[in-house]
């Protein structure tokens, strides 16, 4: 299986402070990222989250944990640190636009591992498309 990258860049009408604390709050993604069932904080400091996500996307079900390094209101940079992937990293870049809009630059490289292949690629595929979108909806609710 060869590697895989996701790359997204959207303009946000919300500031990158605020969409840098949204997808910082992993233990919030449960109650608006339909594919995550749990998540369980490992370690949080101002600039650095360890954090286990459950998938539970189309009957799959599948943990993993990552290690990120945080540039407050500016970079969530993403590192794996266990799961079902040879490879995983990836980095979350928001860029300030005047004091309520931002460009979220989002980009994703994993390579999966093992006998769940052929059955977690798509599944992981179709999440990590979603994403960005996911998270763009959420603060809208959330920030008007």
């Amino acid at each position: 299986m060869s590697q895989q990258t996701i790359r997204k860049t959207v303009l946000s009408p919300h500031s990158a402070d605020k969409m840098f604390q949204l997808v910082d709050r992993a233990e919030d993604y449960p109650n608006f990222l339909p594919w995550y069932g749990r998540t369980e904080i490992l370690f949080r400091s101002e600039t650095e989250l360890k954090a286990r996500l459950h998938m539970d996307y189309m009957g799959v079900q599948q943990s993993f944990a990552t290690h990120n390094h945080n540039i407050p209101n500016r970079e969530i940079r993403i590192n794996l640190l266990e799961g079902p992937f040879k490879s995983l990293h990836g980095t979350w870049t928001f860029v300030p636009l005047g004091d309520d809009a931002c460009q979220i630059q989002f980009e994703l490289h994993y390579e999966l591992t093992g006998i769940l292949t052929r059955l977690l690629t798509p599944v992981f595929n179709s999440v990590t498309n979603k994403l960005v979108d996911a998270f763009i909806k959420e603060a809208d609710k959330r920030y008007g």
